[in-house]
């Protein structure tokens, strides 16, 4: 079993359904927790941890929409699952993926964004491995991120490689720019991050997508009319364009920013980084 699909189907089997949170519990606390990682260009948060992005706009209109405050819910990536499932957020924004390991954990709201997955390497490693294939061997260090769809798709074409698992992005870029990894499963924009790293030359081996992904809400199983209006809301600015406006916004090449290095990590990277 995926390691963050068992916890966190232990912690909802101690917990229960108690704290799952719905609309009328949302509108009458007047705030909606939303749990959020660093991931740009969907959570962008700078030294002083002010947040920015993609979902950071989103989730602020969703707000007006609702009636209500929104609560920003930091989390590793690997965690933003748990905060739901535990009653510490209501609703997940952060560039994520509807998943088929994730439906049996969470619902989700119509998508709103999809993204592409690519395996971004030196460009002496690709010529060394020669094509994509060739990069399943121990002597290539791919990096991914923990608990995210890049560390499924490290796993399902790089199985014979060294994967190394970051608890951001950012992390990922870092290692990239110092030479501690030969390579990372990315998307936009840290794929053209990667390319203009003056340290090492980085390219794109091959043309087509390693997977395609799309983004969505998620929410608690037992959040139905929240998870309802979600969908009216996402459907009526879909009509209006809002969508295709907030990524023309926030995937220009004047967003193409890293993140400050989040302050916290995943559970399983405090005691190897």
């Amino acid at each position: 079993m995926n390691k963050l699909l068992g916890c966190a189907v232990a912690g909802l089997s101690l917990l229960g359904n108690a704290m799952a949170a719905d609309l009328d519990e949302i509108k009458s606390r007047g705030t909606l927790r939303v749990a959020v990682a660093s991931l740009s260009p969907f959570v962008i948060s700078d030294d002083e941890g002010n947040l920015r992005g993609f979902e950071i706009d989103s989730t602020t209109g969703l707000g007006e929409h609702l009636g209500v405050d929104i609560e920003y819910i930091e989390k590793p990536f690997c965690e933003l699952a748990d905060a739901v499932l535990e009653g510490e957020a209501d609703i997940i924004a952060s560039g994520y993926s509807n998943m088929a390991w994730r439906r049996r954990l969470l619902d989700f709201s119509l998508p709103y964004h999809d993204t592409e997955y690519f395996v971004v390497v030196a460009k002496k490693v690709a010529k060394r491995a020669r094509t994509v294939r060739g990069l399943n061997r121990k002597d290539i260090k791919i990096a991914y991120q923990e608990g995210g769809v890049s560390g499924e798709v490290a796993k399902g074409e790089f199985p014979g490689a060294d994967l190394t698992p970051f608890s951001s992005f950012t992390q990922i870029v870092e290692a990239l720019e110092d030479g501690s990894v030969d390579g990372a499963v990315m998307f936009e924009p840290y794929l053209e991050v990667a390319k203009d790293i003056k340290s090492r030359k980085y390219v794109i081996p091959h043309e087509y997508a390693l997977t395609r992904t799309i983004e969505a809400f998620a929410v608690d199983q037992n959040s139905e009319e929240l998870r309802m209006a979600l969908n009216e809301w996402v459907m009526a600015q879909d009509l209006e364009g809002y969508w295709d406006e907030l990524e023309k916004t926030w995937f220009s090449s004047e967003n193409m920013v890293v993140s400050a290095p989040p302050p916290y990590r995943c559970p399983s990277m405090i005691a190897v980084q």
